[in-house]
């Protein structure tokens, strides 16, 4: 009888987001009466670059993007040379998909610094986005020759190696990412797909260490379950833990239909308890009805009960939702045949 895998294998992307939300910390004034302060600093002193500076990171704290991209942009028509607001602008604009405009600001930071390893690392993110990697290895190696501790340098190039092929390089840049920073999470993320793509058992140990460093990570948990239930080499026990990191994974996101579908998996495929298998596919349909490959596998776990009408159900159900689905096409197909299941 055939069987289908699928699940939802979670990488982390090169460019992280910032988040310049804070909260208001104890004992500072109102906002409205910080506001006032600044806006006086600002009319008191126009041509000054510090008042539109201190407004933008209070807008930027109380996350009003728009007003802050407005006052970094005054802070850059009174001084063009200040790299950090000028940096920040942006990030900015590559936040609101302005990319054009983010390129044109890190351009004019490396014009007064072009040593500023921020914007290096920032402009060789988006040379790697554009499939640019020799430019971008270029302004990567030229942050790590102002400081070779950059982990989010090796990290990059970690990326850009991963990307054109090299695994061997990425593996060693993604290792020495951690080495220089023991809490690069991702870093660990990657080392262990890395070795899970090898079918090394190593990449469990690389998968833990992620989840030690973020225990709630649905990522880490889920990378880590479809090692174990691809290489258990008939080991009931790593089915197992399998199962129990699915578990994890639905108690925090309890509408998490990956997690459903490859409990249902483990017991449809390794552990043949049909009924269980049923119940699981159920769930995952329950959380996603467009599932297809739920409603197929579902149909494999009644037909493999004897109940062959109910699974046809299930197979049409595939169908409706991706009529070219060949594997629910070929069930249904030799069910009407009366043929018997491989």
């Amino acid at each position: 009888m055939g069987r289908l895998l699928f699940g939802m294998l979670i990488l982390p992307t090169i460019w992280a987001g910032c988040n310049f939300h804070e909260p208001r910390g104890e004992g500072e004034p109102p906002d409205v009466d910080t506001l006032a302060l600044l806006n006086a600093q600002i009319l008191s002193s126009p041509l000054e670059a510090d008042g539109y500076a201190a407004r933008a990171e209070f807008h930027l704290r109380r996350g009003e993007i728009g007003l802050a991209l407005e006052d970094l942009e005054l802070v850059v028509q009174a001084d063009s040379t200040r790299i950090e607001e000028r940096h920040r602008l942006g990030q900015l604009r590559f936040d609101v998909r302005d990319f054009e405009g983010a390129v044109r600001e890190w351009k004019g930071v490396l014009n007064v610094n072009t040593n500023h390893t921020p914007t290096l690392l920032s402009l060789a993110r988006v040379d790697v986005l554009l499939r640019a990697y020799e430019p971008a290895l270029k302004r990567i190696n030229a942050a790590l020759q102002v400081d070779s501790r950059l982990d989010e340098a090796y990290f990059l190039k970690g990326r850009l190696y991963l990307e054109t092929g090299d695994t061997s390089k990425a593996a060693s840049s993604f290792q020495t990412a951690s080495e220089v920073n023991p809490d690069r999470y991702d870093a660990f993320i990657q080392l262990g797909l890395l070795r899970a793509t090898a079918h090394d058992d190593l990449a469990l140990e690389y998968f833990r260490t992620a989840r030690s460093l973020r225990p709630q990570s649905i990522e880490a948990l889920y990378d880590e379950a479809i090692f174990l239930q691809e290489h258990a080499k008939n080991d009931t026990g790593r089915y197992t833990l399998a199962l129990n990191l699915y578990d994890r994974i639905l108690d925090l996101d309890n509408a998490n239909a990956s997690a459903a579908f490859n409990k249902g998996y483990i017991y449809l495929e390794y552990l043949a308890d049909y009924g269980q298998a049923e119940s699981w596919f159920k769930k995952a349909i329950s959380l996603l009805p467009q599932y297809h490959q739920a409603h197929y596998n579902l149909g494999l776990a009644i037909e493999s009960q004897g109940r062959s009408q109910e699974a046809l159900e299930a197979y049409d159900a595939a169908l409706v939702i991706d009529p070219a689905y060949t594997p629910a096409a070929i069930a249904k197909g030799r069910i009407l045949s009366g043929s018997q299941p491989n």
